[in-house]
Order: structure tokens, then sequence, then C-alpha cells
């Protein structure tokens, strides 16, 4: 239907698009939908270059106008018609013939691209979830889309996160926004494979040590997020150690991602400098929560939220009450009144070497659970 409409926003006339029965599958006038054009059909089997209708009725069902045969690889696929006297229609002949068929072009252009794109996607997930003993079917499969499992490559997993609480629709914009942004800035580099999957971006780079990796992840990071209003949150593998373990390259950036989306400030994580992170999968959400009841007795979900974003820009600043009473915005007096009120509450210090351990694996529970579950 686009393409009638298309057609008839140059020239403001009628327009009829038959398919190869003749049938009409398109048209600005509802009511000649899906009805048998007996002139169209008479274009096809004969090969005519031209059939004017003279006359409404001089072919059933065909009104006076001017149809032309659309064809593609060089076989008519189809009748566009024009309504209207042959006079004023004879100077748009071929102009709305070469218009059908660029648009046509475009549409199966557009199916192809798609058909390719699924099936590299199809092939890339199977790619990424292969054991290594499958990989020696999968190469010729990867051959006919132009890719090379051999090459070295290392994960990326990216996740957007929008700073605005918007409705399910909007959100879902500023994700896909994001998603093309990074996609986007990935087409220019070289041997870059971008691969969407449900809720994440994956980029597979050509590997290199993780100084690179973060400098790539950073860069993209700042690029997507100066464009659009996300937080882009990126997990990056373990080094390169052989195409046949990118099923475990994926499970590692996965792990680094997941530890990114928890840290407030969603700064790009290797999974080499994951520690407790690394099992806090395996933890029980119940447990967790467990946990962190028994650590923050006798406190409020409130006051647990506050001495957890204390304690961790806390000990992000290596314990440093001058630093970190600088970033919270508040005297380091204060700071060390609820540091004291703290211990008082819990019995643990949080300034002692001998408790911080049980507040850093608290501030990790934490992250991981949702705060309905304390």
């Amino acid at each position: 239907m686009n393409i009638v409409q298309e057609i008839e926003g140059v020239i403001g006339e009628k327009i009829n698009m038959m398919d190869s029965e003749g049938v009409i599958i398109a048209s600005t006038d509802p009511a000649r939908m899906n009805t048998f054009h007996a002139g169209a059909k008479k274009l096809i089997d004969e090969r005519l270059d031209e059939l004017v209708v003279h006359y409404d009725g001089e072919f059933d069902g065909a009104k006076q106008g001017i149809n032309l045969p659309v064809t593609f690889n060089d076989k008519i696929v189809g009748v566009i018609g024009v309504t209207g006297p042959y006079e004023k229609l004879r100077k748009y002949g071929q102009i709305i013939r070469k218009m059908t068929e660029i648009l046509i072009l475009d549409i199966a252009l557009s199916e192809q691209m798609w058909i390719e794109s699924r099936a590299r996607s199809r092939f890339l997930n199977e790619w990424v979830h292969a054991s290594p003993a499958e990989f020696a079917t999968l190469a010729e499969g990867a051959r006919s889309l132009h890719i090379d499992i051999t090459v070295p490559r290392r994960v990326l997993l990216i996740s957007a996160v929008p700073l605005m609480n918007d409705d399910a629709t909007r959100t879902q914009v500023t994700i896909e926004e994001a998603e093309r942004r990074v996609s986007e800035l990935c087409a220019a580099g070289k041997d870059i494979i971008v691969y969407k999957l449900d809720s994440r971006i994956a980029l597979l780079l050509p590997a290199q040590p993780d100084e690179g990796m973060l400098a790539f992840a950073s860069r993209l990071k700042r690029e997507v997020e100066a464009r659009c209003q996300v937080s882009l949150a990126i997990g990056i593998d373990a080094e390169y150690r052989g195409y046949q373990y990118i099923a475990a390259a994926f499970e590692r950036a996965e792990r680094a991602l997941c530890t990114c989306l928890r840290s407030p400030s969603k700064q790009p994580r290797l999974y080499d400098s994951l520690n407790m992170e690394i099992f806090l999968g395996e933890i029980p959400d119940a447990v967790k929560a467990e946990y962190i009841r028994r650590i923050f007795r006798n406190c409020s979900p409130e006051e647990i939220a506050a001495y957890i974003s204390m304690l961790e820009l806390y000990y992000e600043c290596e314990g440093s009450v001058a630093e970190a009473s600088k970033r919270l915005f508040i005297h380091k007096n204060t700071l060390q009144y609820r540091l004291r009120r703290l211990a008082e509450t819990t019995g643990y210090d949080p300034r002692s070497i001998k408790f911080s351990s049980l507040y850093y694996n608290a501030i990790h529970f934490y992250r991981d659970i949702s705060s309905n579950i304390i």
C-alpha cells in the first residue's frame, strides 16, 4: 500500500497495483481492493509494454487510464495502473514505472537485509553457545556470512539503563535509541561484530589487552551518554584464551556486566577485576537478604539504604574520613558521628579492619537484590 500512496503523493492521481494474476492488491480507492483487473492480466499474459484503457469497462474491472508492467530481476511481477484520461497521463508513464520498480527494489533490499540479519543473529547465537567440539561444523556456516570465527576476539556486553522513569513505551524508545547509537559507533570499527540479545548488546572485538578494552568501553560510554538519556553499563570478559572458548567469554562478560549494573557509577568492569562478585550469583537472594538484616540489626530499611550509600563511599575512599565527607557533602565530624552510631547500633565498627569485610559483603549483597526483599 505504501507504493501506491507514494506515487499518488507525487502525481496526485488514483493509483492501483495489480499482482501477476491481475488482482488489485493495493489501491488508493478502497472499493477496488481485491477485485480482478482484466486489462492487467492481458498486459502480463501478452508481455505488453503498455495497456491503455480508453473508457470504463473496456476490460472487466478496469477504468479509464494507463497500465504499465513492473519488472524485478527481468521478470514481470505486477502492473501499476493510473486512473484518468490517457492524454493527461501519458507524460507520467515511464516515470511511474521507474518509481514503482525503485520502490519495489528498496522493499526487496530491506527484506533481504532483514533475512541476512536474522541468519547472522541465529548463527551468532549458535556460535556463542557452542561447545569446542562443534566449532568445525560452525566454521562453514560462518564463511557464508563472511565471519571468521578463528579471529581472536573478546566480548563486551552492554546494557542501556534509562535515566528517566518514563512509561514503558518511552523507556523502550530510549533504550533502542541508545542501542542504535552503539551500533552506529561500532559500524566504522574494523572487524567488530555487533550482536543484539534480548536485553543486551554484545560486541565481539579483535582481542587486545585489558587497557585497550577499557579505553574502548569508556569512550563508547561517553559518546552514547552524551547523545542519549541513559547510563551505559558495560561488562568485559577475561583475557583471550582461544576462539573455542567464546561461550565462556560470554559468561564472564555477563558477570562483569551484572557487577557494573549494581554499581551506582556504572563504570565499565573487567571480569578479572571482580572479587566476591564472581560467586554472588550462586548465593540465593533470600540468604543475601538475611545476611543484610543480621549485619544491620535494629536498622530500618531506610536506615540500611543510607548506611549502605555512606559505607560504599567510605570504603571507596580507603577509609579516609576527610575524603569521604567531602564526597558526601557533609562535615567530617558528621561522618564520624554516623560511623560511631552505626557501630553502636550493630555491634560492628565499620572503621575496624576486623569488621570491614562484613560490611563489604553487605554492600555487594544489597546492590545485588531488590530493596523490598530486605
